[in-house]
């Protein structure tokens, strides 16, 4: 992942290919500089369905956790997303927001509690709330 400089558009999403397979492509294609050989050819086919497999598979878990994602027609990278914005909320951060508030209001309220019986005076506003 990286962010689109310039244009600051989103994050660019890419799969990077393990190095055991991207250098066994790369010793294929020194040995057959034109590319015109079978080794050459199974070696681009496995990578591009791989890199359009992965693109599509984080394309859809992206899309289900609510953002936006396009191509980006990079020459360069061509199986690259363009995440640019959250169109509906994360059902998995809604919840853990949740979470976290009831047990940040769990612990607030056992400290009020612990503080209000150790405190001396039973009219501090401070230590009990009414």
């Amino acid at each position: 992942m990286s962010v689109d400089l310039p244009d600051l558009r989103g994050v660019l999403v890419d799969w990077q290919e393990h190095a055991l397979l991207l250098d066994a492509g790369q010793e294929a294609w020194a040995d057959d500089p034109h590319r015109e050989g079978d080794e050459c050819a199974a070696f681009s086919q496995l990578m591009s369905a791989i890199g359009e497999a992965m693109a599509e598979a984080i394309r859809k878990i992206l899309a289900a956790a609510g953002l936006e994602v396009s191509r980006t027609d990079n020459d360069y990278s061509p199986h690259e997303l363009l995440v640019t914005r959250r169109v509906a909320p994360s059902v998995w951060s809604v919840r853990r927001d949740a979470q976290f508030t009831r047990r940040y209001d769990s612990m607030r309220a056992a400290w009020n509690a612990r503080n209000a019986a150790d405190c001396p005076t039973p009219d501090c506003e401070t230590h009990h709330s009414r």
